[in-house]
């Protein structure tokens, strides 16, 4: 029996990691893009990204991620370069921290190593950081970041190889879903397929109008400060439970990358963002440097805007469309998505091939509720 021809909309990491996996098995796929193949419009690119062993965001996001330990590393052996590297990883904060105890509880939960460590221990551990001493930290050696520049070249090459096509600098007009199939309408064609992944980022919503999603894009901004240190494993990834909420990872070059979980709490239009950084975002990521760092200038060495999109509950949108059965809705939203990239294309597969995922019940369009483990405020 021929497999179904799927179409993918959006080739942020989500569209990209599923159109190479479902072209590797076997699967006709089309990919379109409204925008370039390294665009910087959405939360996919850039030099590096955060990979948490044990996501405290709950037990969804665990399985996720061991799916993602492996995926990742046959993804590097088939790109022939490394893109993910192992340094370690801290959630961190007060005694009473809730990120810190669920990332405890969980690693227990699964078996994982946690190391459980005072944040005077710590500091002695790795003297770059300044954290308060009595904070608890808890550290995941199978934490680091993940590279996803390279990522997305190897997965748009990978799934070319295998037949699919992927359209970029291509907008959509329309999605007319229909009782046997979908087509989507471009500027230039009509494409026709048998299901549609539609992977569009904060552009689900005006896809999807119909549909009222709770996907809000955000204008965040991250700043690279020059540590003098270097990705050799010295400098782990962190999450500090302080202010709101700080996150960040050393990159190849010597920087140290991060930004706030709420940054300047700025809605924005997607088509129509306010992207460049000014002194106000400058102002606003310094104090995690001049608080928790030691011996590195608080002034940024460079800044980079880029659109989140985020839910009220913070999980992610993973499910049917309640009226068409052949569109599978499919949104990692941002801050944390791109950790699981080598896990969502058999979660798409799965959805074709009608498998039930009872695991992914807290991104459905119906759920409790409940939100992640978030940052204190």
């Amino acid at each position: 029996m021929a497999r179904p021809h799927v179409l993918i909309l959006g080739l942020g990491i989500a569209g990209s990691s599923i159109a190479a996996h479902l072209a590797a098995k076997g699967y006709r796929v089309t990919g379109i893009e409204q925008f370039g193949p390294l665009h910087d419009r959405g939360s996919s690119h850039g030099d590096t990204r955060i990979f948490r062993r044990v996501p405290r965001e709950g037990a969804a996001y665990v399985g996720m991620a061991t799916r993602s330990w492996d995926g990742w590393r046959e993804w590097s052996q088939l790109a022939g370069e490394t893109l993910m590297v192992t340094c370690g990883g801290i959630d961190a904060g007060p005694a009473d921290s809730a990120v810190v105890a669920a990332s405890e509880d969980l690693s227990r939960a699964h078996g994982l190593p946690c190391d459980i460590l005072t944040g005077t221990a710590f500091n002695q551990r790795h003297p770059l950081f300044n954290l308060p001493p009595s904070w608890r930290v808890a550290f995941q050696p199978k934490s680091g970041f993940v590279r996803p520049d390279s990522t997305r070249v190897f997965l748009h090459a990978w799934a070319r190889s295998n037949g699919a096509r992927l359209l970029h600098d291509t907008r959509v007009d329309g999605i007319d879903p229909g009782t046997t199939g979908v087509a989507v309408r471009t500027a230039h064609e009509t494409i026709e397929g048998d299901i549609l992944i539609a992977s569009a980022g904060g552009w689900m919503p005006k896809l999807f109008p119909d549909l009222a999603l709770p996907l809000t894009p955000e204008r965040r901004v991250i700043a690279w400060f020059d540590a003098g240190a270097s990705a050799d494993g010295s400098v782990p990834i962190f999450c500090l439970d302080g202010e709101g909420g700080w996150y960040g990872m050393p990159t190849p070059d010597g920087m140290i990358k991060l930004g706030h979980d709420k940054h300047l709490n700025q809605r924005i239009d997607p088509d129509n963002p306010t992207l460049e950084p000014d002194v106000a975002d400058a102002t606003r990521l310094a104090p995690c440097i001049q608080r928790y760092f030691n011996g590195i200038s608080s002034e940024p060495a460079a800044m980079k805007a880029c659109i989140y999109t985020l839910t009220p509950d913070k999980h992610f949108v993973v499910d049917r469309h309640p009226a068409h059965d052949n569109i599978v809705l499919f949104s990692c939203c941002s801050g944390h998505g791109f950790k699981y990239a080598p896990a969502y294309g058999g979660i798409a597969e799965d959805f074709i091939r009608g498998v039930a995922r009872p695991d992914l019940a807290v991104m459905g369009l119906k759920r409790s509720g409940q939100r992640t483990v978030r940052y204190s405020e």
